[in-house]
């Protein structure tokens, strides 16, 4: 009886212990973008990094795809996610109520760190009759997921540079990797391809059955843009980055930025940023896209929102100059 009684009081203490060590865990979500992009490889690749260093401190990260900048952003105003990767762009928009977001102002963006430029790849099939810019009218063109970054991309970039919109194109609504096998099958003529490069979606274009190319942004394409759509900077994809892409290809991109909920604890973002400068060296060997963040000036680029104040700790212990702009309203 008493041996009984002892087994149970030992499988309560069990229990109850588990149960203080799940609880006392804060899980961290960090959302995406569809699989065949770069946010999704990315945020895992962080997740991973954060989970090996945090995790003993109580905080469980996890990566999760979603739909891109535009649902990530409406996830971090809905506090259903805690991080984010998302356009630079879109993410000021948001924060000031401006441009699609005017008068929908979203309070819960802050910028951790500025990543990479995302590098509008215009990628079609050569069997489709495309050429240039004007062709793509009448055209199915995967234009990103519905409400995505990609999505109000391809509609700025058509409407700069080939005075087209979606009346003259039929948009599908498709993920990257969706895009790319449409492409490869012939169901679709062309598709935008907004992400850091190399991107595999891209990479599986390149070096699939199908012949591909892709639209250039020439210099009169570029001021084109870049007049409507400042936010926008010249970018060359290096001859070679590609299966059988043999010459540099110009064209233009805007920046990306890691984003936190103002909810995160401060320790927790700049936790964050100093893992992900110890694993620099790590990051890069896992992928390429790393060589395009800029760790030297991590402020460049953001725009429209303020920093999170673990992220103003980090980088004021790191000797840089925080512009006001980029203050959170509680530190000011």
């Amino acid at each position: 009886m008493k041996k009984k009684v002892l087994t149970m009081v030992i499988s309560l203490l069990l229990v109850g212990c588990f149960a203080f060590s799940a609880g006392a865990v804060e899980f961290v979500t960090i959302v995406t973008g569809s699989t065949g992009g770069t946010y999704y490889p990315v945020g895992t690749i962080l997740a991973n990094h954060f989970n090996q260093k945090l995790l003993k401190s109580g905080f469980k990260f996890s990566a999760q795809s979603s739909g891109g900048t535009t649902e990530n952003l409406d996830m971090l105003k809905k506090s259903e996610a805690q991080m984010a990767i998302a356009m630079c762009n879109l993410t000021g928009f948001a924060y000031t109520g401006t441009n699609r977001y005017e008068g929908k102002p979203n309070p819960n963006l802050r910028y951790v760190i500025g990543l990479w430029p995302e590098v509008s790849q215009f990628v079609y099939a050569k069997s489709s009759g495309i050429k240039g810019w004007g062709d793509l009218k009448g055209k199915k063109i995967a234009v990103g997921p519905a409400a995505s970054g990609t999505e109000f991309s391809t509609r700025t970039i058509l409407k700069a540079v080939a005075g087209l919109t979606f009346d003259d194109i039929t948009p599908e609504y498709l993920g990257y990797s969706e895009a790319s096998q449409a492409l490869q099958n012939g169901r679709i003529d062309a598709a935008l391809l907004e992400a850091g490069y190399p991107t595999s979606a891209v990479t599986e274009l390149y070096a699939g059955k199908a012949k591909v190319d892709m639209l250039v942004f020439d210099d009169e394409a570029k001021e084109k843009l870049i007049k409507v759509a400042p936010w926008y900077a010249p970018v060359t994809i290096p001859a070679g980055t590609y299966p059988k892409q043999d010459k540099d290809i110009p064209l233009v991109g805007v920046k990306c930025s890691l984003l936190a909920h103002p909810d995160v604890k401060e320790e927790v973002v700049y936790n964050a940023l100093k893992v992900i400068y110890e694993d620099r060296e790590s990051l890069l060997k896992e992928h390429a896209v790393f060589y395009k963040v800029d760790f030297e000036n991590p402020l460049a680029g953001l725009y429209g929102a303020p920093l999170h104040p673990g992220a103003v700790k980090f980088f004021k212990e790191k000797g840089l100059t925080i512009p006001e702009e980029l203050l959170p309203p509680e530190m000011k």
